[in-house]
């Protein structure tokens, strides 16, 4: 249980839905005459980021990623470096969703969600693979679904078994539960850089030089068909970097957003604006979710 804290403070709330966390939950997933309400078949909008947040081990900072989101356009945002003990998943006062699995170690590590309050009924399942990965399922409509997978990777300091380890996670998290559409998201501490040879899941606007962990992401990538959406948008170089070293000598591209279904993002941008002490910046897709298109490819 979380801890009531002075401004805004997290607290468990109503019944939780099947599938979160381990043992979480009895309650249902929302009718579906909300979910159609929500997304219907027309075209909507539908705003995922990633942010290694460094932690959220204190109630107080979730209270203050919570103050700097609410100037943003989100829906769900997956979390790296959590830095909470144990897993769980509440409804905090502001109605919005946290799930959170600690690292192997509390002082480092974890991954989790945020997911805003207007989504909460459509989430259908949240949990883990690993310690390193994360995973949710979003109801679209009664016959399509989303899932998004959030990654925290090893360090550079850690040996390349553990990033095997971990991409094995990722696959695992990919094919089971399927649905229609998949993002897989994360803090991956790997330089992909620009696209080589001709790539076809590496857009054009890839920035900097790819070292041997992006040598792996692009490999896996490839494996998995996954697209790399940071890659396919064009935006200024102070646009790109999602890392900084503390003295801001070095700035590198490592937090990502892929899929499998490229056409369905329009846009990918860092967000700099979130500033809850974190050397990360956020990084936001923008999916544009067109059922009834989706529905007519299927039928021809």
């Amino acid at each position: 249980m979380m801890r009531a804290t002075k401004k805004r403070p997290p607290v468990p709330g109503g019944p939780a839905i099947p599938g979160y966390g381990g043992d979480h939950g009895n309650g249902g997933a929302g009718s579906a005459k909300n979910l159609r309400w929500r997304f219907g078949c027309h075209l909507r909008r539908l705003d995922l980021a990633t942010y290694n947040a460094r932690t959220l081990r204190t109630d107080e900072k979730i209270v203050e990623l919570e103050e700097e989101i609410d100037k943003l356009r989100w829906h769900i945002i997956g979390l790296s470096e959590v830095r909470r003990e144990g897993e769980d998943t509440v409804i905090l006062e502001s109605g919005n969703l946290l799930y959170h699995r600690e690292g192997d170690h509390l002082s480092q590590g974890g991954v989790g969600f945020i997911v805003h309050k207007s989504l909460v009924n459509n989430v259908v399942k949240i949990g883990s693979v690993s310690t390193r990965v994360a995973y949710l399922i979003l109801r679209i409509t009664k016959r399509y679904s989303l899932k998004v997978i959030q990654v925290y990777a090893p360090t550079s300091a850690r040996p390349d078994e553990e990033v095997e380890e971990m991409y094995e996670d990722i696959s695992r998290a990919m094919h089971s539960s399927k649905t229609q559409y998949t993002v897989l998201m994360g803090d991956f501490n790997a330089k992909l850089g620009t696209r080589e040879n001709s790539e076809l899941k590496v857009g054009k606007f890839g920035i900097g030089q790819r070292n041997p962990r992006g040598q792996q992401l692009a490999d896996f990538m490839e494996k998995e068909g996954l697209f790399m959406m940071n890659s396919f948008f064009q935006k200024r170089p102070h646009r790109k970097w999602t890392w900084s070293s503390p003295d801001g000598s070095t700035k590198n591209e490592i937090d990502f957003i892929m899929t499998t279904r490229r056409q369905l993002f329009s846009d990918v941008s860092v967000i700099a604006r979130v500033k809850t002490g974190s050397d990360h910046r956020m990084v936001r897709g923008t999916l544009n979710l067109n059922v009834k298109l989706e529905r007519s490819r299927l039928m021809k």
